[in-house]
């Protein structure tokens, strides 16, 4: 199942940083492979360096470890330009809220110098009305979970007729 592996050709062919196997704990905090993914390139590279299975072998090993840490380089990346359009949404956000409330004031002063247009008034008083705050409590809805269970009742008095009394004593 498993073939000597030409070392010459293995050794040769995937460079290895001398840091990553002399200390592989070292770039533990900011490296992405996992520490028993470690140990397995550690095993792989020392006493199974000389040997090969298919598709498994140390430079396979090494390969996909690089590639982790390549993805994980991609998405620090992608999450740093993410905070960044985040921020920048989020002041233009401020600043679009600061212009209409601008533009609220100046619209309530025109207003006020221009009392014959009382739909604008109305209309600029809409605006500056706070929104009525919605919450879960306020609003009424189906009630969840089963309706009660009603038992049948045999003998029921308000349903039965009124049997007169037999025994007159």
């Amino acid at each position: 199942m498993f073939m000597k592996a030409n070392s010459a050709v293995t050794s040769a062919s995937v460079p290895v940083a001398p840091s990553a196997i002399e200390d592989p704990a070292a770039n533990a905090v900011d490296d992405p492979v996992p520490v028993a993914v470690h140990a397995v390139i550690d095993l792989f590279a020392t006493q199974l360096a000389k040997i090969s299975f298919p598709d498994v072998d140390a430079g396979a090993l090494r390969r996909q470890a690089d590639e982790l840490r390549a993805e994980a380089a991609a998405v620090a990346r992608a999450r740093a330009a993410l905070d960044v359009a985040l921020a920048s949404h989020a002041a233009r956000a401020a600043a679009l809220g600061d212009t209409a409330r601008r533009a609220v004031a100046y619209a309530q002063i025109y207003s006020t110098a221009h009392p014959e247009r009382r739909d604008l008034a109305a209309a600029i008083a809409a605006l500056s009305e706070p929104a009525p705050a919605t919450t879960a409590a306020s609003v009424p809805g189906k009630r969840r979970g089963r309706p009660p269970r009603r038992s049948a009742e045999l003998f029921d008095v308000s349903a039965s007729p009124a049997v007169p009394n037999a025994d007159p004593a």
